[in-house]
Order: C-alpha cells, then structure tokens, then sequence
C-alpha cells in the first residue's frame, strides 16, 4: 500500500481514479425523465424523416409544367394535415393543401395562397412556381437507419424532439451519480446557525463540493459530521457509503493526530488507490473504492478541496455518466511575468484569462494560499505550473478552464 511519503504526479492520479472508475449502469427513461442525461448507445432513424412529401406552406398542389403566371386552376380536392387527398392532380388542376399535408399524387409543387386570387372553387396563379416549391422531400431530414444522436450526446430539448419525431417514447441512459459530501472536524460550525466561538470555523466545504457536483450534473447531498471522533464519524461514513455511488469527504486525510478519516475508511473496507500526490493545493488526497462505489478524501483547506473535486473528482463523474465531452477545457496561456515554482510540486495556480492577439494571456487571481477562496472566486481557470520550474515570460502553459463563458465571449 503507498505510504504518504510515496507521492504521485497529478496525471498519474487521474489515469488511476479514471482507470478505476466505470459508467453507471444503463437504464431506460421515458423521454420526459431524459433531460440533461447521456445517452448510452448511438440512437438510428426507425424511417425516413419527413416519412413522405408534404406541403411547408398553405396552399395548392399542381404540377409545375403548368404553373405559369395569370393561368386559371380548377380545385378538385383539398389535403389538410393527417388527411391525404383521394384525388390526384392533372393538367390545370390544384388541390388545396395546408402544412403538412401530403402531397397528392400528380403534383410537384405548392403555390403559396399569397400568390394566388384567394381561397375558392378556382383560382388564378399571380406567380410562377417552379418544381419542388415549397415541398419538404421524404427524408430530406433524416434517412431510415441513419445515426440521428450518438453515444455520450447530452439529451435537451432538440434531442427529445428528435427522438420523439421518430417514435422513441424511451431512451438508453447513463445515470447521474449519487454524491454524498461528508465534513468532518470538530472546529466546523454550520452557516447561519451561530456565531463562531474562538477557533471555529463556518463549514464551507460540503456545500462548495455539493454544488460543484450538481453542477456537474449529479444528484448531491451533504451529510454532515462535524467531529473528530472516531466512534462518531465511523456510522457517518458507512452511511455514506451505503447510500452513495461516489463518497467525498472533505479534512482528515493527513498525518495528523486527528486526521481520522483515513484510517475509518480502511476500516470499513475501502481499498485505497493512492494516498498523496505531487500537486498543490491538495497534496494529502485520497481515492479508494469499495464495491462500486468511489471514495475521495480531499483535504479540508477550502481551496485546496474545490480544487481537488475540479481536477480529480470531476473527472470520475464526468466518465460514470457517459460526459467525456464535459470534461472541463483546456488551453495553452501565457504569463507576462516570469513565474517560479520552487515547490517539488505541481502547482495549479488560480489565475484570470484574457484574449491577446497573442493568445490567452494569465494572470495570477491574487494570493494563492490554500485558505484564501476570494481568490478561488475571481479564477477563471487553473494554470499548471509543473515542479521546480521556471515559466517565462510568454511561453505557454497547460490551463483547464473553470468558465466556459471566458472562450464563448459574451452572451446573446
């Protein structure tokens, strides 16, 4: 088992949380219930879309060769929508059709009712048209047996239309994680409760993580145990872990006297991946599993656990659902400052994003220490500045964006 002292590289990390993580079980919802979730096989076209040649205006089916400007048409049938007409159309005849409707057999194309004297018995055609006009070919949207959505395509709206156009009432799925966020630590005090007391602190943490993790597209909970025992925090784990797909629990993962939380979690059976890596903020993280469900210990400084849950527990859930493609971007940024790692660590460094005609130029996003969260709120994005290096001025550096909208611009 890998001691503290044994730490590992950040990517080390991830290809061991990722190596050890699976998607979530398929499962079948009604397309009402698909929002939001991916779909867990590529989803083909059950016939051609439209299914047959219908009008995409209000007005009369003829055939071209005849639909010259100033012609008299006699109207011998009507097809509105879901009614095809049982007659076909022949030489200076129309059919009057509204959108939608079927084409009738002998027509080629639709003369809009603006073009035409009006409504009526017959009519005279004020403008040519020429053959396919205002016609929606059969499966001029889709074909029969075409891959319409793929495997890992997030389900909206358009994808729940097009779904249901072509006579899917449920959908194969990934299902979204169940997270429980666990605080330990007997100097934590739940916000809006009380004034703290010498020593205390406000219990940041699990709501920070529980957001993250529904932002990220998870059913999320705390489950709160603000105590450095033993004999308390033991039932709070197992709880967890009885209820939960991904356990993350935030302090008491150290070396310290205190740092309990490691030590229960074995003691219950989680098997331990890795314990420490080469990465600041963050470097006493956990990750083990037991079953089938994955355990994060991230450390309880509260940069150092939004970091974490970024970089390494985001990662886990993004792959259990089936979201490769909502893994969190990543750029080449610039510093114009010389920065300096002296640390045996890699260092994801908070900094703000700005587009230069040279790129993406960073900045630092003030203080770094681990405690600081201002900072944490102004970042845009996470450089990574690797171990005892030294970045110049303009050369580029790996950086996972936190704000999507920095490389969007701005909102419509």
């Amino acid at each position: 088992m890998q001691t503290f002292g044994e730490l590992i590289g950040h990517r080390e990390a991830v290809r061991l949380i990722l190596e050890n993580t699976a998607p979530l079980p398929v499962r079948s919802v009604m397309l009402n219930e698909a929002q939001g979730l991916a779909l867990a096989g590529d989803l083909r076209a059950k016939f051609d879309s439209p299914p047959f040649d219908n009008s995409a205006v209000d007005g009369y089916a003829l055939r071209s060769s005849d639909a010259e400007a100033g012609r008299l048409f006699k109207v011998v049938d009507e097809a509105p929508a879901g009614r095809p007409a049982k007659k076909s159309v022949g030489e200076g005849e129309a059919i009057k059709v509204f959108t939608g409707g079927v084409i009738p057999e002998g027509a080629d194309a639709v003369a809009m009712v603006e073009n035409t004297s009006g409504w009526g018995e017959e009519f005279e055609l004020k403008k040519t048209v020429s053959a396919g006009e205002n016609v929606r070919q059969s499966g001029e949207d889709v074909r029969a047996g075409d891959v319409i959505l793929r495997s890992g395509t997030e389900i909206g709206a358009a994808e729940i239309a097009l779904a249901a156009s072509q006579g899917y009432g449920e959908l194969p799925v990934y299902g979204r994680p169940k997270v429980v966020v666990l605080s330990t630590g007997t100097e934590l005090v739940e916000p809006g409760t009380r004034e703290l007391a010498p020593g205390e602190i406000y219990d940041s943490n699990s709501y920070a993580m529980v957001a993250q993790a529904q932002e990220a597209g998870t059913e999320a909970r705390r489950l709160y145990a603000a105590s450095d025992d033993a004999e308390v925090l033991r039932p709070a784990v197992v709880e967890a872990l009885e209820s939960a797909d991904v356990v993350v629990t935030s302090g008491g993962v150290s070396m310290g006297e205190k740092d309990l939380v490691k030590s229960t979690m074995l003691d219950i059976g989680v098997e331990q991946i890795f314990w420490g890596v080469k990465f600041k903020p963050g470097k006493p993280l956990f990750f083990g599993r037991r079953g089938d469900v994955s355990v994060f210990g991230v450390p309880g400084n509260p940069v150092s656990a939004m970091v974490c849950f970024e970089l390494f527990v985001r990662p886990a859930l993004m792959k259990m659902m089936g979201r490769e493609d909502r893994r969190r971007p990543c750029i080449q940024a610039y510093f114009e400052e010389r920065i300096t790692n002296r640390l045996g660590r890699m260092h994801a460094m908070r900094v703000r994003l700005e587009r230069t005609e040279k790129g993406w130029r960073a900045e630092p996003a003030g203080a770094q220490g681990s405690g600081l969260v201002s900072s944490l709120s102004r970042a845009d994005a996470l450089a990574l500045i690797g171990p005892e290096s030294e970045v110049a001025p303009g050369e580029m550096v790996e950086t996972i964006v936190l704000r999507d909208e920095k490389l969007t611009g701005q909102s419509c």
